[in-house]
């Protein structure tokens, strides 16, 4: 009878704390922009040789990102109440850094017990405030809310 007991606890809690809102899918959380870049001659897609992207989340630049070979980036905005990111994007290790500012308003999104709030961003807009090795960019969405399309081109 004690180990029938036994049994029935670990079968209830089992079956109770398997339910759908304890795991976050991916997909849920806050999106990232997506930028992909072209050439600024023959407005073709463009694929990198070398990528490094920094971004000041609040506390100074910190690189997100150092990778060859690419074609597209993911790269995470702040998630506080700020109104902006700046990102910064080098081609060379040592080279020329170009500032972009992505300015947005935000609103948060409650998702599920497991995942929380996620943020959206809305109105969204990017200044190159530094330019050199990008020389404009191109905004194609204005809001960002998943990650799948193409928010913004980035001209070399």
């Amino acid at each position: 009878m004690k180990n029938f007991r036994l049994l029935l606890i670990t079968l209830i809690l089992a079956v109770s704390c398997n339910s759908d809102d304890d795991i976050c899918v991916s997909g849920e959380a806050t999106p990232r922009l997506k930028m992909k870049f072209k050439e600024s001659q023959n407005n073709k897609l463009l694929k990198l040789n070398k990528l490094i992207v920094g971004v000041d989340y609040g506390e100074g630049e910190k690189t997100v990102l150092s990778t060859t070979a690419v074609d597209s980036v993911l790269i995470p905005l702040r998630v506080d109440n700020n109104l902006y990111t700046d990102i910064f994007i080098q081609t060379e290790e040592k080279g020329p850094k170009s500032k972009i500012r992505i300015n947005y308003t935000s609103e948060s999104q409650y998702v599920s017990p497991a995942c929380g709030f996620k943020k959206l961003y809305k109105d969204v807009s990017a200044t190159l405030v530094t330019p050199n090795p990008v020389t404009s960019s191109e905004q194609i969405k204005t809001e960002i809310i998943n990650e799948n399309p193409t928010h913004l081109y980035l001209v070399f």
